[in-house]
C-alpha cells in the first residue's frame, strides 16, 4: 500500500522521488527520436525534465527558433553524462516536443458559461509547447492541511478520477503541517488555466491509453493531479479577478515523455472536476471535518 512519499525541497528531488523503484539501466541502443530505450532511473528522470525546465526558463518558443542555443545546451549536457551516443536522438526528439500540439483536457461542462468571453474548449483542443504566452515553470506551492485523513482524500480522488477503476489505496494516516510541492509547468491557454507534470516512467514499447492510465492509478498520479488541480484553483481564487473554476480551470496534463511520438503524444489529460477540488479544498481547511461534526451534533 502506498504512503504518502517525503516532501521534495527542490524539483530535481520532487523527480528523483518519483522514479526511485525503477530499475536502472545504461542502454547505448538509439533509435532516432524515441526515448523508450533511454537508460532509466532518477538520474535519466532528472536529464530530461532539466532539459525542459531549461527550454522553458528560455522560453518555449525562443529555444524552437534557436537551434544554436539547444544545441550548444544539449551537447554540453550530454557530455557531462556520458550520453553522446544519445544526442541526435535527444536533439530531434526536444524539436519535435516543443513543436506538436499536445492534447488538452476537453471540458466536463459542469456548469453553464455565463460569460460569453471564454467559449468551451472542443474534444480536440490541443495547444503546442511553442504557443504558449503565459506560463510558469517549476511552480512551488504549499497549502496546510488541518487533520487530513487520507482513507478520505483517497476516498474522494478515486470517486471523481477514473472512477470505478481499481488502485492501490493509501495507508491510513492524518495529514497535518504544511505540504509543499512542485508542479513542472502551469500555463493559460485561450482563459483556461491547466497544470502539466513531465513524467520520464518506462512503460514498455507501447504508450497506448490504457497503458498511461494504468500507470496514473499504479503510481497513484491521479492524487497527484488532484493535488496540483487544487493548489492552482486556490492560486487563481486568489489572483485572478472574477475566478470562477468552472470557467477558468482546464484541468491536468500528464507527459510520459516516452510516449511523446504516439498518437496522443503521451499525454493523460484530466478535466478540471470541479465538485472534487472544492471538497479537497474543504477537505485540507478543515472545514469538511467540522462540518460533518456539526451536522453529528444536530443529530444527537
Amino acid at each position: 500500500q502506498p504512503t504518502p512519499a517525503p516532501e521534495p525541497t527542490t524539483p530535481q528531488e520532487a523527480t528523483t522521488l518519483e522514479v526511485l523503484d525503477e530499475p536502472h539501466d545504461n542502454a547505448i541502443n538509439t533509435e532516432a527520436f524515441h526515448l523508450h530505450r533511454f537508460p532509466r532511473g532518477p538520474g535519466p528522470g532528472t536529464f530530461l525534465h532539466g532539459l525542459l525546465e531549461w527550454a522553458g526558463q528560455l522560453g518555449f518558443n525562443k529555444a524552437l527558433e534557436d537551434p544554436a542555443a539547444r544545441e550548444d545546451m544539449l551537447r554540453r549536457r550530454v557530455q557531462l553524462r556520458g550520453w553522446q551516443a544519445w544526442h541526435d536522438t535527444l536533439a530531434g526528439w526536444l524539436e519535435e516536443l516543443l513543436a506538436t500540439p499536445l492534447p488538452l483536457p476537453h471540458s466536463l461542462s459542469l456548469a453553464p458559461s455565463p460569460s460569453p468571453a471564454l467559449t468551451e474548449p472542443s474534444e480536440g483542443s490541443q495547444v503546442a509547447l511553442c504557443e504558449l504566452e503565459s506560463y510558469q515553470v517549476e511552480l512551488e506551492f504549499w497549502f496546510a492541511a488541518h487533520q487530513v485523513q487520507t482513507r478520505k482524500l483517497d476516498e474522494l480522488v478515486s470517486d471523481h478520477l477514473l472512477p470505478g477503476v481499481s488502485r492501490p489505496v493509501l495507508d491510513a494516516d492524518t495529514l497535518n503541517g504544511m505540504l509543499k510541492g512542485f508542479i513542472d509547468l502551469a500555463f493559460e491557454h485561450e482563459g483556461r488555466f491547466y497544470v502539466l507534470d513531465w513524467k520520464s516512467n518506462y512503460l514498455g514499447s507501447a504508450y497506448t491509453a490504457d497503458a498511461l492510465r494504468d500507470a496514473m492509478l499504479e503510481k497513484r498520479y491521479d492524487l497527484q493531479a488532484a493535488l496540483y488541480m487544487l493548489a492552482l484553483h486556490r492560486l487563481l481564487k486568489a489572483r485572478l479577478p472574477d475566478y470562477d473554476p468552472h470557467q477558468h480551470l482546464g484541468g491536468s496534463m500528464t507527459v510520459f515523455l516516452r510516449g511523446s511520438r504516439t498518437t496522443a503524444r503521451g499525454v493523460h489529460a484530466v478535466p478540471a472536476p470541479v465538485a472534487l477540488i472544492e471538497a479537497l479544498d474543504a477537505l485540507f481547511t478543515g472545514s469538511a471535518t467540522a462540518s460533518a461534526a456539526s451536522n453529528q451534533e444536530a443529530l444527537a
